[in-house]
């Protein structure tokens, strides 16, 4: 049995970037013998272990081979006779077929760390095109990478697939799995950009705006923002830059993320408004924003105010974080006292009535 460190952890260590994940082939191995030595099986479709201290994947050293369209028809192969090459051969680009042995050696068959030192994105074999979801991966390296060039070569195989169709094969849980880890990079506009280039971004968006997707995010990631709730802000950006996921894909929203968004924005305009309103009418809005209840409604709601705002400066968005803030504060010091005596009904309409008196005397300079 001999056990390498592969993949991301590999080549970002070349890179001198951090990482957090290891994975690990394992060569010579059987699943029996990894079981005894207390490995625990999670794989489903091929042997992946975990390790019983670090809980670490190790993976048995495998090929495949594509037995159908699209992604799902793959055929695993394991055995103790399978060579670090050969696992390494069905990886997607050069510098992620990367290996370094317990004597800390690099193995690098298909000269990963050249293209590492030359800035290249090179895809290592024609396996490449057997999995669309590689358009999208390499789309997010050359974000992850921008100073990274794709080979040209590459390049050639790239737009085969995408002319052949491959990407309708793709589901939208795949494709917005990609886009998550888009948006934890600091210049994630590249992946739309280089999907604009290779011209795939029709086949995966309908975009009705004038702008391209790619103009549109990069406001966005010039600022940089952490989603606490990725769908109901995705389903915001559809609609602020008006462009979805073409008819192909089956995009399903929560009913949840979908109200909210809808009282988001139907909310703008009495936001605007907010305080020309009556002291009635202002309990009302917040009452529906869920500023008094416990729930997480106006947290996502100040979320998408907030992003709005990262990408539109506009004195709306300004005004809106501005007045939940005083309104907050303002509120903290008021103490609601409830009578022994009231029950039920009662009680609701004293915490109104209170409420309305602490508005009016409300001063938003």
């Amino acid at each position: 049995m001999k056990i390498y460190l592969v993949g991301g952890a590999v080549r970002d260590e070349i890179l001198n970037q951090p990482y957090t994940e290891k994975d690990y082939v394992v060569v010579g191995s059987t699943p029996e013998e990894m079981i005894e030595k207390k490995f625990k099986p999670v794989g489903k479709s091929f042997p992946v272990f975990l390790h019983p201290d670090t809980h670490e994947e190790y993976a048995l050293a495998r090929t495949e081979k594509k037995n159908g369209v699209g992604y799902k028809d793959f055929i695993f192969y394991t055995s103790p006779t399978i060579s670090l090459e050969e696992d390494l051969v069905r990886r997607d680009l050069t510098i992620n077929a990367i290996a370094k042995d317990d004597q800390n050696k690099y193995i690098d068959p298909f000269n990963g760390i050249n293209d590492i030192s030359k800035k290249i994105l090179r895809h290592v074999s024609d396996a490449f095109k057997e999995d669309p979801l590689r358009i999208l991966r390499l789309a997010r390296f050359k974000a992850k990478l921008p100073d990274f060039k794709i080979a040209e070569e590459t390049l050639v195989l790239l737009k085969t697939m995408i002319n052949e169709g491959e990407l309708k094969y793709l589901s939208y849980d795949r494709i917005i799995i990609e886009i998550k880890k888009v948006f934890q990079l600091k210049e994630g506009h590249i992946f739309f950009k280089t999907l604009e280039d290779i011209g795939a971004i029709d086949q995966i968006f309908e975009n009705n705006n004038k702008r391209k997707l790619s103009e549109c995010f990069q406001s966005f990631f010039k600022h940089g923002h952490y989603f606490k709730n990725f769908n109901l802000c995705w389903l915001f950006f559809q609609e602020k830059f008006n462009f979805k996921f073409s008819k192909q894909y089956s995009v399903n929203f929560s009913k949840k993320d979908l109200d909210i968004n809808k009282t988001f924005k139907e909310l703008i305009k009495d936001l605007l408004n907010f305080r020309n309103l009556s002291s009635a009418d202002q309990l009302f809005v917040l009452n529906r924003v869920g500023f008094f209840s416990k729930d997480d409604k106006l947290d996502k709601i100040l979320e998408l105010i907030r992003l709005d705002l990262l990408i539109d400066q506009n004195d709306l968005n300004i005004s809106l974080l501005t007045y939940h803030d005083k309104l907050e504060n303002f509120f903290k010091n008021k103490q609601i006292n409830i009578p022994s005596n009231l029950t039920g009904k009662d009680i609701a309409e004293h915490i109104k009535k209170q409420r309305l008196n602490f508005l009016e005397s409300f001063q938003f300079e």
